[in-house]
């Protein structure tokens, strides 16, 4: 339910998601692969949200938050598509439900253990509240749903492909060394996590894949990078919180300072400080500044703009309906907002991750190649 003053979640008797069961043509080794394909293959295999109800008497108006899609590939499996409203659930909330949902599927019903040990937190009061960072959220979203209409949607996603990448386990722990021995005595005060050195990785190809000639070497490179608070607010949330809690910060750093030799190590060290800023400025207060409509302004300014998503903490390989656990997971909202989105990998290596973005197809083969130069400084 959204108004001028505010957003709630509101449920009434007799209220359901909407469920779609379909067949499809497409081959399903096609639908899993990693390797670049055309963004809109996996559109047909989502859902639609409901329209909007009309405004109430109130001025308020009604949106429906979920919607499933469930697509057969006859004698090879199976797509369960999802599109959500983030007003409700962060990944890390919509993860938990969907693993509910398949622990009780897998059980046939009769088991609710998972569910008893791990339930939902609703309770909003865990996270002080700020009018003025609500506000500032309504009035972004508002500004950007304003612009968004069908025909944009299909600019965005003219001549663009998709692929997936990995980074496994080994990999990160050599990326990790050797941001520690840059480091030397430095005065940092913890190791960087795999995010930061996969998310440094990541900025630095992608620099290094742009053309020089369209960019030049003084360029300020953004990128938006988003991060979970529940375990960084005091006291941290519970890990079951269902809800949005999450910040984001600016990378903005010199292009000749990516493409140099030490372009892997700077964007780390960046990352890592921006972190540390924002848990020191108070996570509430970096994010009534982050999502404010200036402050988004300002990020507009700075072009070059890539946002990286979603987290290894996910799990989303970890989700079994019964049928085993998933041969590919895919965020498709990639595909229009011109972010990266990070997930644990699925082959369960410990410490792995992938992560998938969609390009133009000139853009992604001269990403593929600095990426796989870059990952080769670490399998030395």
């Amino acid at each position: 339910m959204l108004s001028d003053e505010r957003a709630r979640i509101f449920y009434s008797d007799g209220d359901s998601v909407s469920l779609t069961v379909a067949e499809t043509g497409l081959q399903f080794d096609r639908v899993i692969s990693d390797l670049p394909s055309d963004v809109e293959l996996l559109h047909p295999l989502l859902p639609k949200l409901p329209p909007d109800d009309r405004p109430n008497s109130e001025g308020e108006t009604s949106s429906p938050l979920l919607a499933v899609k469930v697509t057969l590939f006859p004698n090879s499996g199976i797509c369960i598509g999802f599109e959500f409203r983030h007003v409700a659930a962060d990944g890390l909330a919509f993860n938990h439900f969907v693993k509910s949902w398949a622990s009780i599927c897998k059980s046939g019903g009769g088991d609710l253990s998972w569910v008893a040990k791990s339930p939902p937190c609703h309770d909003r009061e865990l996270i002080e509240e700020h009018t003025e960072l609500e506000n500032s959220l309504l009035k972004t979203i508002g500004n950007y749903a304003s612009h968004w209409d069908e025909d944009s949607r299909r600019r965005m996603l003219a001549n663009k492909v998709r692929a997936t990448f990995r980074i496994d386990g080994e990999h990160i722990k050599r990326m990790k060394a050797s941001l520690a021995n840059h480091n030397g005595s430095s005065k940092q005060s913890t190791p960087a996590s795999a995010f930061t050195v996969a998310s440094a990785l990541l900025c630095t190809s992608l620099t290094r894949s742009r053309e020089p000639e369209f960019v030049g070497e003084d360029h300020i490179d953004c990128y938006v990078i988003l991060v979970d608070c529940m375990g960084r607010l005091k006291p941290k949330l519970p890990a079951t919180y269902s809800g949005n809690c999450l910040s984001g910060i600016q990378v903005l750093v010199k292009r000749s300072d990516l493409i140099g030799g030490n372009g892997f190590a700077i964007a780390a060290r960046v990352i890592a400080s921006k972190i540390r800023e924002m848990e020191a400025e108070g996570l509430l207060r970096s994010a009534e500044k982050f999502f404010s409509l200036s402050g988004w302004q300002e990020i507009m300014k700075q072009g070059n703009i890539l946002s990286v998503a979603g987290s290894p903490k996910l799990g989303v390989y970890e989700t079994d309906f019964g049928w085993g656990n998933p041969r590919k997971s895919e965020p498709v909202h990639v595909d229009f907002y011109g972010s990266v989105y990070f997930s644990d990998a699925r082959d369960k290596e410990k410490g792995g991750i992938e992560f998938g973005l969609a390009l133009s197809k000139g853009e992604m083969d001269a990403f593929a190649a600095a990426f796989e130069q870059q990952l080769r400084r670490f399998s030395e």
